[in-house]
């Protein structure tokens, strides 16, 4: 069994944390909020008083944090992970990041003797719990080949996708399409629900369509219900879309469709959404619209 640290509980560390300490590995916790990490222990994990002292402790060292300055600061800053590694170390990050900031990981993991492999996620925290996640990884091949059995723990789907940062990449671009379908999801059950179609029925038969996805079924509760308990916040996802402006700036790539979803979500956080599921995008048409349930 491996000696694993896991930096990171919250809606997502928190339960892929917990698969590790349920598959039997050693696995030492931290968490700025140390009562988050209340149910991972009580599982069967330890506590770290620092993230250079979790480092220290382990050959495998996972983060799962919010964004790239969080990043940094458990990884670059004081007492952090990079105080704590030293060489044949592996650090696994499933944040989601830019390309930038991750570089910047990596160049100080390096100057350690030790790796780094990206490992963002896809998939809900439904799916984190079930160790369903899909799990989009690059870095040294040798490297990931040493994590892959602990990312078989977490995931059902593993992709290795190159050596460099090429699963930052795709993550963002997979996120520009979770959030614009369901912008336009959003468009399609207002229009129905205004000609007097039951808001169920419509979430039910887009999902069964052709349009459908496991996205959309997964968010069929959801909307049908109108409470929007943030399993992906609106203010993470308008994050990530960010990074994906700044990915597409790189490459040349124009946007369009993302950029209006972009705005659409900024209309969510100045009503008072920035802390609802990002599928509230449904709700804020419907207020544009004039409609109540």
């Amino acid at each position: 069994m491996a000696r694993i640290g896991w930096i990171g509980l919250g809606n997502m560390g928190n339960p892929m944390s917990q698969n590790l300490v349920k598959a039997g590995h050693e696995v030492i916790v931290w968490n700025r909020t140390k009562s988050k990490a209340d149910e991972v222990i009580a599982a069967g994990a330890t506590w770290g008083a620092s993230p250079k002292e979790v480092a220290a402790k382990s050959d495998f060292i996972f983060t799962m944090v919010a964004d790239g300055p969080t990043l940094h600061a458990v990884t670059l800053g004081k007492d952090s992970i990079v105080e704590g590694l030293s060489a044949g170390k592996i650090v696994i990050d499933m944040s989601t990041v830019s390309p930038a900031e991750s570089e910047k990981v990596n160049e100080a993991v390096e100057s350690k003797g030790a790796k780094l492999i990206r490992g963002p996620v896809t998939g809900s925290t439904v799916l984190a719990q079930n160790a369903g996640l899909g799990i989009l990884a690059s870095g040294d091949k040798a490297t990931y080949d040493k994590v892959l059995p602990l990312f078989e723990t977490l995931g059902k789907n593993q992709f290795y996708l190159g050596s460099g940062e090429e699963a930052r990449v795709l993550k963002l671009a997979i996120n520009t399409m979770i959030a614009s379908t369901m912008q336009i999801q959003a468009e399609a059950v207002v229009l129905s629900e205004k000609a007097g179609l039951d808001v169920g029925q419509v979430c039910e038969v887009i999902a069964g369509s052709a349009v459908g996805s496991p996205l959309c079924g997964y968010k069929k509760a959801v909307i049908t219900e109108g409470v929007y308990a943030p399993a992906f916040s609106v203010k993470l996802m308008m994050k990530d879309l960010d990074l994906a402006f700044e990915a597409a700036k790189q490459y040349g790539v124009p946007m369009t469709a993302t950029a209006i979803t972009r705005q659409s979500l900024a209309a969510a956080a100045a009503t008072g959404r920035a802390e609802k599921d990002f599928s509230v995008l449904t709700q804020v048409l419907e207020d544009a619209s004039g409609y109540k349930r």
